[in-house]
């Protein structure tokens, strides 16, 4: 152990992430959580729209040239590098990273760089970890684990959102018997910004109006990148089904296509599904809380791999009952018959139902509500999971 790190604690930290909206949207309150704790704090992200809002918001932003599709070997070991410039020329005491890529390269860049300690936050294993048959997928898998077995060996600590990746990984030998930590609540959420049982305020009937929903309708959600390992083809299927038997229900999608993402939905089919009428969609909205708010439930029909879904956290900090498939991540929020139900995935039938119990009943859903909320602040408040990282941070740089 260094002399110097005993009880000390480190200045200065690089949080490193493959987009710039969702670092926007997830790290600013690291952000302004970190330098409450004294840290200076870089944001190595792609560039993009919200460069001002985050140093705005208090970190300093620089640029990582990196591409999200991209297997071109030579055009990786190329990010890899830059990476690892970007490092030396800041010289940052902890390294940070979210996501897969960053998972992967960071390590490797934060070490050829000499910094002391790299940590990698697991966010879900992504759409390469689903189960699917093929030659393709099979390799795409394996290359996956030989890719985090390396990484994972050069980072100082390895840090999950949910049990199942880590014991995936370790299973896999992509992660070693001494490196692995557990930390609920994902990303955090800030329960301030969401407003919990304002069904009925000014604001709320006035978003229903505008999107032509009866004020008496049993509202369900969907909030995210129009993907389809989202669930989306089920969410919409779900409303077809519902929709034949009774008006009093209607579903509606928050969200736009990813372009950069080969399972994004496809314009031809987001153009049928508007055509059918089945599903409100309302595009990109910056006004989520408030759509939140007037919804009475939220759906998470995914068979993605994320590490928490962040849509579930927020839904938890509005009270809101919650209904997801039984997925890694998923059921670390959704406790069933507790505050949601979890079914199986790319069942629309299952989903449909869910939706229809919880219409059906609504002492039970203000129950799974009340439910929701009470973890949303008691665990999954970001302030509680910031500071568990921050104390990993001390303890980690004491060991160096």
């Amino acid at each position: 152990m260094s002399i110097s790190h005993q009880n000390s604690q480190p200045k200065s930290i690089a949080l490193v992430a493959n987009q710039n909206e969702i670092f926007y949207r997830l790290r600013m309150p690291w952000i302004q959580v970190l330098k409450e704790n004294g840290f200076n704090v870089f944001a190595i992200v792609p560039s993009g729209n919200w460069n001002d809002r985050i140093e705005a918001g208090g970190a300093k932003h620089i640029e990582w040239k990196l591409s999200r599709s991209d297997r071109n070997p030579f055009s990786e070991i190329v990010t890899i590098f830059r990476l690892t410039k970007i490092l030396r020329q800041i010289k940052p005491d902890v390294v940070q990273n979210f996501h897969t890529k960053p998972n992967i390269y960071a390590p490797i860049a934060a070490k050829l760089a000499g910094i002391q300690l790299s940590i990698s936050t697991v966010t879900g294993l992504g759409y390469t970890f689903v189960d699917r048959r093929g030659l393709g997928a099979k390799l795409g898998k394996i290359l996956n684990l030989s890719m985090y077995s390396l990484s994972n060996r050069v980072a100082g600590e390895v840090a999950f959102q949910n049990p199942d990746d880590m014991r995936l990984l370790r299973k896999y030998f992509g992660l070693s018997n001494s490196k692995g930590r557990l930390i609920t609540g994902g990303s955090g959420v800030d329960v301030t910004e969401y407003q919990p049982n304002t069904r009925n305020s000014p604001q709320s009937i006035e978003i229903r109006r505008s999107l032509g929903i009866p004020q008496d309708a049993f509202v369900a959600l969907f909030v995210g990148r129009l993907q389809l390992d989202k669930g989306l083809i089920e969410f919409v299927e779900a409303a077809r089904i519902i929709k034949q038997k009774r008006k009093d229900i209607v579903f509606v999608v928050v969200g736009a296509p990813d372009p950069g993402n080969k399972r994004s939905v496809k314009t031809s089919m987001l153009k049928q599904w508007k055509s059918e009428g089945n599903v409100i969609f309302t595009g990109r909205r910056e006004d989520v809380p408030h759509l939140m708010a007037m919804s009475n439930t939220i759906t998470t029909p995914t068979f993605y791999r994320e590490g928490i879904p962040r849509t579930l956290l927020e839904a938890a900090a509005t009270g809101l009952p919650l209904v997801g498939t039984n997925m890694p991540g998923v059921r670390e929020v959704i406790r069933h018959e507790e505050n949601g139900l979890l079914i199986p995935t790319r069942d629309s039938k299952a989903l449909a139902d869910a939706v229809e119990t919880l219409a059906n009943d609504p002492i039970k859903s203000k129950s799974y509500g009340a439910a929701s909320l009470s973890r949303a602040i008691n665990e999954f408040n970001h302030r509680k999971v910031i500071g568990e990282y921050i104390t990993m941070y001390k303890e980690l740089w004491n060991r160096i």
